[in-house]
């Protein structure tokens, strides 16, 4: 019986999502249908794909299980300024997506810096940081159907069993693009976020009600790293360099082009802000109050489970794996798309001597997401380390796409040779220092590697930005993409709220 209600509740949920994608099929015009869905979704939509694809079910259990370890030091708070970033963001982003045609983040950094060299170099880029992630989210379901089965099943066949069912799930994904996504995200949003914090916010409640207070923490708990310790700069490191690679994710990048207009998106980050203002502290609180458990304390990346089943049994580890699968889902299909969408725009398109028609891209593309979803999927099955430390790896290589991104959008500083060589050099740096130092840098003050890499990455493109002049015609291009103005897009129909 409670495995019925355990694995029962997973199987209404995915089924709920099957008929929402079937309900709301429409065949793709052309690949910049398929890629951002004919920017055709209002602000709440796009509030919960972005929330789908930048808060994943990792959230529920490495991040959750890093507070547990470190306390305060854990908490990330990039994703509630992330909806700042964002709102200031849509303007440009929006108005050169719409008037250029845009489809992928490589697409406007091409744009920026007139080169293909950028738009080769940043989607490869993009993609190396998107895959571990990937791999994350779907050892994350083996992670909801090991907790589900109540120990009726091992951790291995587990993951085998919840890696089968996101393979299956992407049959939509490759077959529908963005559109398919970013209607499920809505229902997916809805349960991570606000049933999700609904159940955090009960636990905390029963947690209290056992006697648990955060004055029976240890005060080391509490303690982040000042100018007088030896690494003063570990704080900053793990919140700044999140909150700019945040939007550096291709596949959170792109949800800006698919809004229906400027204000659409500026909606959607009004909405992010309070959603994941009230999930993401409520469940930091959790974690830091459930700490000196010791069915916490023996696995923390599985306490979300340990904490449901001690709550209530099997109905609340129920909705606990609900939550972490709607989580994982949404940003498992938004990195498949993403990666396959770049792949066939950015790295296979622009190397063919000839370029690819619209129904070339748009079959290259699911030929690329079937092979990532596959090879992601083998990856998955096998022992890893650490999952904090892998994600952790991922954000030190994707943050280095933050300088000709946000100079590129924010500013007319730059070139295409500062772009791709400082890329460059900033990853080379990432990845000769990260078996060293995985966490904080001791000689740099408690940089991790990825701030570290962003210095010589924005040395690299400020100097190449003053030694080597502009011309006159790359002078003209830059003021006139500058000032380009919104246009309204012609859109069938518009999801969400009328424009």
């Amino acid at each position: 019986m409670d495995l019925l209600s355990t694995y029962g509740s997973l199987a209404v949920f995915f089924g709920i999502v099957v008929v929402i994608l079937q309900r709301s099929y429409v065949a793709d015009r052309d690949f910049s249908d398929f890629t951002v869905a004919g920017r055709s979704f209002g602000g709440f939509y796009q509030a919960m794909a972005f929330l789908n694809t930048g808060l994943p079910g990792f959230m529920y259990l490495g991040a959750f299980g890093f507070i547990v370890r470190t306390g305060v030091l854990g908490i990330g708070i990039s994703a509630l300024l992330a909806s700042i970033v964002m709102y200031l963001m849509a303007d440009r982003v929006w108005t050169w997506g719409a008037k250029y045609d845009l489809r992928t983040q490589p697409d406007l950094m091409a744009l920026r810096y007139d080169s293909r060299a950028v738009r080769v170099v940043s989607a490869l880029l993009g993609i190396l940081g998107l895959m571990p992630w990937m791999v994350l989210g779907m050892q994350a379901l083996g992670a909801v159907f090991f907790a589900l089965s109540l120990g009726h099943l091992s951790f291995s066949t587990s993951v085998v069993l919840g890696v089968a069912v996101m393979a299956l799930r992407q049959i939509w994904t490759i077959r529908m693009g963005m559109r398919g996504i970013i209607i499920s995200d809505l229902f997916q949003g809805i349960v991570a976020y606000f049933l999700g914090s609904a159940l955090i916010i009960g636990l905390i409640a029963w947690l209290y009600s056992t006697g648990a207070t955060l004055g029976q923490l240890p005060a080391e708990k509490f303690v982040l790293p000042g100018p007088d310790t030896a690494e003063p700069l570990l704080f900053f490191s793990l919140t700044f360099l999140p909150l700019l690679a945040f939007l550096c994710w291709p596949d959170l990048f792109i949800r800006l082009y698919t809004g229906s207009g400027v204000e659409s998106v500026k909606r959607s980050s009004a909405y992010c802000g309070p959603i994941a203002l009230l999930f993401l502290m409520s469940l930091a609180y959790l974690a830091l109050l459930s700490s000196e458990r010791a069915d916490v304390a023996a696995n923390p990346d599985a306490a979300w489970f340990a904490l449901a089943l001690a709550a209530g049994g099997a109905p609340v580890v129920a909705l606990a794996g609900v939550t972490v699968f709607a989580a994982s889902m949404g940003n498992i299909d938004a990195t498949v798309q993403s990666i396959g969408a770049q792949m066939a725009n950015d790295v296979i398109g622009p190397l063919r001597e000839t370029s690819l028609s619209d129904r070339g891209l748009m079959i290259t593309s699911q030929i690329v997401m079937t092979i990532v979803t596959l090879v992601a999927a083998v990856i998955a099955c096998m022992p890893l380390p650490a999952l904090f430390t892998i994600g952790l790896f991922a954000i030190q290589i994707m943050v280095q796409l933050a300088v000709p991104l946000y100079l590129g959008i924010f500013t007319r500083l730059g070139n295409k040779q500062g772009a791709t060589g400082g890329m460059l050099a900033g990853v080379a740096t990432v990845c000769a220092l990260q078996t060293a130092w995985p966490l904080g840098i001791p000689w740099a003050c408690g940089l991790t590697t990825g701030g570290v890499g962003l210095i010589v990455n924005l040395t690299v493109f400020l100097l190449a930005a003053l030694f080597i002049p502009r011309t006159a015609a790359e002078h003209s291009r830059i003021e006139s993409l500058f000032g380009a103005k919104p246009r309204a897009v012609e859109a069938g129909f518009i999801y969400g709220e009328s424009q």
